[in-house]
């Protein structure tokens, strides 16, 4: 998976600006099963190459990858929401995920799957008291998900240094997530 470039199938959004697939190192947040009565989840933090794993629906997961990782205004290490990518595919007026073939619930429950089975490596996050695992996937929920980045970006920052530092237990090509 990795090293390989993808050629945009989106092409330029509304304002002229081009896709580029694999542009950014960031992290896709997606949303786990309520664990409990009081409606409490958690996100699971993984890189988006897994997008493109063969248990993933294609070519959903390599559309769904490539605006994680090449859209215009991405910032390496970023964390992206499921609702963020809904929000920003509106700047491609003819694409909606319906009209891609895309069904972003599937995706993530591929990628969610293959997670829980051990075939790929990500960062399990629980959300506190108050915070909504909706709003990682539900791009009405703006203002929930805009308080909700701040503290699993810090975990995730965290827990890179961690993995980074020359105690852990990595192997010299290991990748964090």
């Amino acid at each position: 998976m990795g090293g390989t470039r993808l050629v945009s199938e989106l092409g330029p959004n509304a304002f002229g600006e081009p896709v580029d697939p694999g542009r950014v190192d960031c992290y896709l947040g997606l949303p786990l099963a309520l664990d409990d009565d009081e409606g409490r989840g958690g996100v699971l933090v993984v890189a988006p190459r897994w997008l493109l794993d063969p248990h993933v629906p294609q070519p959903a997961g390599s559309l769904v990858y490539e605006l994680v990782t090449g859209h215009p205004d991405r910032h390496p290490g970023e964390l992206v929401f499921p609702a963020d990518l809904t929000v920003e595919l509106r700047a491609w007026p003819q694409a909606r995920w319906a009209m891609l073939g895309v069904d972003l619930q599937e995706v993530a429950g591929a990628v969610v799957g293959c997670w829980r089975r051990g075939d790929l490596r990500g960062l399990e996050l629980p959300l506190d008291t108050g915070e909504e695992a909706r709003a990682v996937t539900r791009p009405a929920m703006t203002v929930a998900r805009a308080a909700l980045p701040a503290r699993p970006a810090r975990q995730v920052a965290r827990a890179g240094r961690r993995w980074l530092h020359p105690g852990s237990r990595r192997g010299a090509g290991d990748r964090f997530l």
